[in-house]
């Protein structure tokens, strides 16, 4: 892969780990099997997921992981791979959360939607990139 192809594919990554960070920020999250939390946004999480930490679920952090390799990988630079994979192992911790906590408790979440889930491929994609990306530059051609 020449190099000018390379520096191409890394700023196309980043923007594409960015545009689909901000989709999950959009996009619904989680319904709670009680009224009062029907289709919570990412936004929503965002501003209030810090808190998940008292819970023992750091996840939360995986943003700020996440948007390091994207901004690397937007100012055409190569990021980490360890970078990449403590955001994902980090994000990985959000299948231990089942249960939204309240005032009033803990009230389980009854089904995970589409913010949820892109926001873990996300961070996977954060991940992946990074080695596909040391991978092509090692690679004769």
């Amino acid at each position: 892969m020449t190099a000018e192809r390379l520096v191409a594919m890394r700023r196309w990554a980043g923007l594409a780990i960015l545009l689909l960070w901000t989709a999950s920020l959009i996009l619904p999250v989680f319904t709670t099997c009680r009224a009062g939390y029907d289709h919570v946004g990412g936004w929503f999480l965002l501003m209030f997921g810090w808190f998940g930490i008292l819970m023992l679920i750091p996840a939360w952090f995986a943003n700020f992981f996440v948007l390091a390799v994207a901004t690397i990988l937007v100012l055409e630079m190569r990021p980490p791979i360890w970078l990449g994979l403590l955001g994902a192992i980090l994000a990985a911790t959000a299948w231990w959360w089942t249960a939204w906590q309240d005032d009033t408790g803990a009230v389980p979440i009854c089904h995970y939607h589409a913010g949820y889930w892109l926001w873990l491929a996300v961070a996977a994609l954060a991940a992946i990139v990074p080695i596909l990306i040391r991978r092509a530059r090692t690679q004769p051609g």
